[in-house]
């Protein structure tokens, strides 16, 4: 048992050697003032000052015992010492306010299939081929709370839902832009104008949105095929953080992707793209890949609204 405990000593006596060559103090005595440990001392009556202030601040600048002063975060990287505290953030975050998405390889939509020539090639003749065969795009500027859908008299197989939700006045200050309740939304009479096997798209945004857009989506008849999550960036805005909802702890931004009928997908959708997951910097518009997604995905009518 001696044994034992005289080992357990001796490697713990290494581990404070250690600890003490990788703070920078000279021995282990003070390695309890470095990580916060040592034992306070009972509080002592205040005496009378016999020096000014500015007096005492400039002894102590000149002693060199002010404050502690951040340097970085080396102390607290993982890999180093079993000992050290450590902690599960993303620490370059903390330091930078750069978030880990911005590091991601290969999320523009011009690099990245570069590494795959077979799938590259693959989309550049599905890009040359809807070039040639696309429909223009046709607009109608209406109220649609007046507005009766089954007056376009026509079915649509992809639908975009992009509403203008109150949580965007929330979170983006004023603006001059009539808002809807999700409420209105679900009045929308989408599934008069989707056609027995078609595809919609709803931006739900975040907070109380996803259950609300979910609600919508079973409401007009559609069944759960994936959810799209829009990862922002703030590569040219570091530190940058949009404000959250009351109640919110994630920032969430989702869009939610439906159908209905039977899918073909050789047929009636094109195949050979992964869009699960977007990333690009915040804009208050939304996500600009979302847009090529849907233009590019079904081969057929399509709806914006």
């Amino acid at each position: 048992m001696s044994d034992t405990l005289k080992e357990l000593r001796e490697r713990s006596q290494k581990r404070k050697k250690l600890l003490a060559q990788t703070f920078g103090v000279s021995n282990v005595a003070e390695l309890r003032q470095v990580l916060g440990t040592a034992e306070e001392e009972p509080a002592k009556k205040v005496p009378i000052l016999s020096h000014t202030p500015t007096e005492i601040l400039n002894e102590k600048e000149e002693n060199g015992t002010d404050s502690v002063v951040y340097k970085d975060s080396s102390t607290f990287l993982k890999g180093t010492q079993s000992s050290n505290p450590h902690n599960d953030y993303c620490q370059h975050f903390v330091d930078t306010g750069q978030r880990p998405q911005n590091f991601i390889r290969d999320v523009g939509l011009a690099d990245r299939f570069e590494e795959y020539p077979k799938l590259r090639e693959l989309i550049k003749l599905k890009d040359d081929l809807i070039a040639q065969t696309a429909t223009p795009p046709m607009f109608l500027k209406c109220d649609l709370e007046t507005f009766n859908i089954k007056d376009l008299n026509n079915k649509f197989d992809v639908i975009l839902v992009e509403p203008p939700l109150e949580e965007y006045q929330r979170t983006m200050g004023v603006t001059n832009i009539k808002l809807w309740s999700w409420d209105q939304v679900m009045q929308l009479d989408i599934g008069e104008v989707a056609a027995s096997r078609s595809f919609v798209f709803l931006w739900c945004g975040s907070s109380e949105g996803l259950d609300m857009g979910r609600a919508c989506l079973r409401k007009w008849g559609f069944r759960r095929c994936e959810d799209i999550s829009w990862i922002r960036t703030n590569i040219n805005s570091p530190g940058h953080s949009k404000n959250l909802e009351p109640k919110a702890i994630f920032q969430r931004t989702k869009v939610l992707f439906r159908w209905r009928g039977q899918r073909q997908q050789p047929l009636f959708h094109a195949a050979n793209r992964c869009w699960r997951s977007y990333f690009s910097e915040t804009a208050h518009w939304g996500c600009y890949n979302l847009r090529i997604t849907f233009d590019y995905f079904a081969l057929s009518s399509k709806i914006k609204k």
